[in-house]
């Protein structure tokens, strides 16, 4: 599922309860952002969308 703004919910939520990645998506330019969110559509599982959210907390970006 997709919000209208376009961002995944489970990225959403994800960032929501994670400061550190929150932050850091926020410090992103609109090109590593557009990435962010294509690899989180291709996320299958809730432990990926973990995984991804703690690697944006980690080093800024999805790795």
């Amino acid at each position: 599922m997709v919000k209208e703004d376009g961002l995944p919910l489970g990225l959403g939520f994800g960032l929501a309860m994670n400061e550190e990645a929150m932050s850091s998506f926020a410090a992103m330019n609109e090109e590593e952002k557009r990435q962010v969110i294509e690899a989180a559509r291709g996320v299958a599982s809730k432990e990926e969308m973990q995984n991804l959210v703690q690697n944006i907390a980690e080093t800024g970006r999805t790795k």
